[in-house]
């Protein structure tokens, strides 16, 4: 019952796995004729051989002989015509599927949630994209294409000798039945070590990429020698579990030669037999040869792919199980795509958990009002950040509503929701190009000119200036290049050129020093005249001029009020000001 299952289940991905066949219809059939035409030349082949060698060489006619000779070159170079176009069509049919499959899956890891990369490591991604991808591709750039061309190269000739000479089928058999036989062996031990090697294979990927990541982290913590000797021991397990597979691979090619050579003994030793006793002739029992060449190559053929796309699939398991992936957020087909005239936020009795049910947004409600600038404070883990991510629809909320300009945000398309948001993170991320670049990320339509005054504008300018190569410096991965603050003027820079209507920031000038914050500060509140903007203060004095403050305690909204009203209430917010008052101190 469970290998039923098993067998189910594997069928079913491979369904899935061929349906990218579907819009390349034509090419597919075009490319299967090919395989049909090469397929009749090489049976061509024996036929023309035998006629050669049992009737024109006896008659010692020369005319004869050249013609037969050049109709046999003739089939050749047809075979090699139609297969260079077999190949080709092959690889356009490949390089297409292949394209589409990569383009399904950055189109899901864009639609994923911030929960998917908050519960995945970065390495396993990685590991899903370089080896499932890789692995997975060559069900179409080789073994479905030679699946289909072989199973005929093995049933044709097979019809034609059985038909003829069962015998000689029979003898091309044997050896094919060991094969299977010991390729059915090498086959479980090869699957075994595949599955180990797998999952150490994603491991040995997780701990390459926290090696690289955490570097200074080791460093400092005096910890290197000791994660070099764990990520040495993932290494390992990867090579152990390789280097077995490869063994039984290499067996199993051992194989085919080994149980190739015991059909053709059997063949030729009956063979051989037949013409002594004067009931075959030498040219037939050439073609015949030939014909049995075919068989066992299709076969042994056939049964390499089986593995080798039970392999293919046990990769692909992993893609089809991530592009099924639901995203935490799903837009309706039903969405608006509306022009947002007025930009208030309203929270309606909003609930929010993660999965595991912890509640870190408890009945909230309140509004921002457009054009109005609204901090939110608190302390650690008191949902600061999550209500910001709720506003730009990052996460739906549990229970409630969230509203822009009057529409419940679950409503709208992401996009026209989205493009109408400045948000800038607390933790900075910076693709590895130049720093013009990066900050173009805003509005990729931008000109160098505007690019420039969005980075005097987040005082940025004159540290780009002073770089190698200014505004075209490539900053490295994730900006490794950089200071944390100058990240933060990049990204600010970059929000800047977008000039939204709604501005999230989340801590956005928490890695800047005081005159810095104090630059990007007036340069902000230049840009937020007339926007709506909601803070996530880091340092409290910066939002003494904010028209309202909201302060949240586990989740709940415990004062909300200005600056002024909320210090002289003498409440959380007073007791968080003096905490910060202290620490500057």
């Amino acid at each position: 019952m469970k290998k039923q299952l098993e067998n189910k289940r594997m069928l079913k991905l491979y369904f899935w796995t061929v349906s990218y066949f579907k819009p390349f219809i034509l090419p597919t059939l075009l490319y299967v004729l090919c395989g049909g035409g090469m397929i009749w030349g090489e049976l061509m082949i024996p036929r023309r051989m035998g006629y050669l060698i049992d009737d024109v060489i006896p008659l010692k006619r020369m005319a004869l002989l050249v013609n037969q000779v050049l109709i046999l070159c003739g089939i050749v170079v047809l075979i090699l015509m139609v297969k260079s176009i077999f190949n080709l069509l092959e690889q356009i049919i490949s390089n297409k599927i292949i394209k589409n499959q990569q383009t399904d899956l950055m189109v899901k890891l864009q639609k994923l949630g911030f929960s998917y990369y908050e519960k995945v490591p970065t390495g396993r991604i990685l590991a899903l994209f370089e080896n499932a991808v890789n692995e997975t591709q060559q069900t179409y750039t080789f073994l479905f294409p030679q699946f289909i061309y072989s199973l005929a190269q093995f049933t044709v000739p097979s019809i034609i000798l059985i038909s003829s000479e069962p015998i000689f089928f029979f003898a091309a058999m044997v050896g094919n039945i060991i094969y299977v036989f010991l390729n059915r062996t090498a086959n479980k031990k090869i699957q075994y070590y595949l599955g180990i090697e797998t999952k150490a294979a994603q491991v040995s990927q997780q701990s390459l990429y926290d090696a690289i990541e955490a570097t200074t982290e080791l460093k400092a913590m005096g910890s290197k020698d000791w994660f070099i000797n764990r990520t040495i021991e993932d290494f390992n397990r990867f090579r152990i579990a390789r280097m077995w597979s490869i063994f039984w691979r290499h067996f199993r090619y051992t194989t085919v030669g080994l149980t190739l050579t015991i059909s053709i003994v059997l063949f030729y030793f009956y063979g051989l037999n037949l013409i002594q006793n004067g009931k075959l002739l030498l040219g037939q029992l050439v073609g015949y040869s030939f014909l049995m060449g075919l068989v066992s190559r299709g076969f042994s053929v056939f049964f390499y792919i089986i593995p080798a796309q039970y392999n293919a699939l046990n990769y692909a398991k992993y893609l089809y199980e991530f592009l099924k992936l639901k995203p935490d957020v799903i837009e309706d087909d039903n969405s608006l795509e509306v022009q947002i005239d007025k930009f208030d936020i309203e929270f309606k009795n909003v609930s929010f958990s993660y999965k595991d049910n912890q509640p870190i947004i408890n009945n909230i409600s309140f509004t921002i009002p457009a054009g109005k600038k609204t901090a939110i404070v608190g302390g650690s883990g008191s949902g600061k950040s999550t209500l910001l991510k709720l506003i730009a629809r990052f996460y739906d909320v549990t229970e409630g509503e969230v509203s822009v300009g009057g529409y419940d945000v679950r409503k709208l398309k992401l996009k026209n929701l989205r493009e109408n948001f400045g948000y800038v993170f607390q933790d900075t991320y910076l693709f590895n190009m130049s720093i013009k670049d990066n900050i173009r990320f805003g509005n990729p339509s931008a000109t160098d000119e505007e690019i420039v005054q969005a980075a005097k504008l987040a005082s940025a300018h004159e540290f780009i200036m002073d770089t190698e190569d200014g505004y075209d410096t490539i900053v490295g991965e994730r900006g490794v290049r950089l200071s944390g603050g100058q990240k933060q003027r990049i990204s600010i820079a970059r929000m800047m050129l977008k000039k939204p209507q709604i501005i999230l920031l989340d801590e956005a000038t928490s890695a800047l020093d005081n005159v810095t914050e104090s630059a990007v500060k007036k340069s902000l509140e230049e840009l937020s005249a007339g926007r709506t903007v909601v803070t996530v203060a880091h340092r409290l004095s910066t939002i003494m001029e904010y028209d309202s403050i909201i302060v949240l305690d586990a989740g709940k909204i415990a004062e909300q009020g200005t600056y002024k009203e909320l210090m002289d209430k003498k409440g959380l917010f007073y007791r968080l000001v003096m905490r910060g008052v202290k620490n500057d101190v």
